[in-house]
């Protein structure tokens, strides 16, 4: 490729990742979740860079508290090819509607987390976020390895921050349940079990999404509980009960948002979710951030696997 079209290329990306930086908030998520995606965005050129990955798989892409796959944004401004696997066709379709307001490319696949259609050794870089304590954690990590070619990357609630009994005590008068019913399956030392009996190799153990706040995520609209049907029907067994701002109502503030100057409020907001994450999260010692994060991860080799790693962990983005 020539020397002018990769430079262009590169603007492009940049120009593309400031404007999914600055978006953060249109969502209507909360900060913690606007934060959240924030944190990792600074996060994922470095594993990006680190690794030299250039496919991406999430599965299963649940969002959380936002529109499934979106976190994987970042990945396609950094030049990766994406691909977005979720079990419900509607939910692909609010996301793949997203995506292309930012004009990025993805593929959107319906597919699940146990024989999920993929073929052996496709991506080099399978990962989910925080969805371990909500399926079957052997089933979706043996088969995010089996069509992984290299590494595998899990980000889980943690278990360890400070906030965690008060996030489950939110969850418990909200929702009639809590997350802490499956707390042993979102720490860190289950996980490795697993990836230790699946032949894997730990590489990196981190976290990300360190705010000055508790892990509270409490939600701008949430709807009621679901019934099986409508689980089924949307394949919300992975997705919280989160009743997000209408789609014509994101892409129109999307949209406005490259058309004219962004409020104060927001400019003020992430120039201080900046100044946060450069002098305070990105310099704090990793058991300690292991501690406070919100989030922590665990990247694993493929055994067979090779890991390309890069001197500099810095991104062009």
């Amino acid at each position: 490729m020539k020397v002018g079209v990769v430079m262009k290329v590169r603007m492009r990306e940049r120009t593309v990742f400031k404007n999914l930086q600055a978006s953060i908030l249109a969502f209507d998520e909360g900060y913690g979740t606007a934060y959240e995606r924030f944190a990792f965005n600074k996060f994922a050129p470095q594993m990006v860079r680190k690794y030299n990955i250039s496919t991406v798989l999430e599965m299963p892409a649940d969002g959380i508290m936002g529109i499934p796959g979106i976190n994987s944004m970042i990945f396609a401004c950094l030049g990766c090819e994406v691909t977005v696997a979720h079990p419900s066709k509607e939910l692909l379709k609010v996301s793949r509607e997203i995506w292309n307001t930012y004009g990025l490319d993805a593929n959107f696949v319906r597919a699940y987390w146990k024989d999920a259609g993929f073929r052996e050794n496709s991506f080099d870089l399978v990962w989910n976020f925080c969805v371990i304590e909500h399926i079957n954690t052997e089933e979706v990590v043996k088969e995010m390895l089996r069509v992984s070619r290299n590494l595998i990357f899990v980000e889980i609630q943690n278990t360890f921050n400070i906030s965690f009994l008060r996030h489950c005590l939110y969850y418990s008068i909200k929702r009639g349940h809590s997350d802490r019913r499956n707390s042993q399956k979102i720490g860190i030392s289950y996980i490795k079990r697993i990836l230790n009996g699946l032949n894997a190799d730990i590489v990196e153990v981190g976290a990300t999404d360190m705010p000055p706040w508790p892990d509270i995520n409490m939600k701008i609209g949430e709807s009621g509980e679901k019934n099986e049907k409508d689980w089924e029907d949307i394949g919300n067994e992975i997705r919280p009960n989160v009743r997000l701002k209408r789609l014509e109502e994101i892409l129109y503030e999307l949209e406005a948002l490259q058309r004219t100057k962004q409020p104060f409020k927001e400019r003020l907001v992430l120039l201080m979710f900046d100044i946060w994450h450069k002098f305070i999260e990105s310099k704090m010692p990793t058991p300690l951030k292991i501690f406070f994060a919100h989030h922590p991860y665990v990247i694993a080799r493929k055994r067979g696997g090779v890991i390309n790693e890069s001197k500099s962990g810095k991104s062009g983005v």
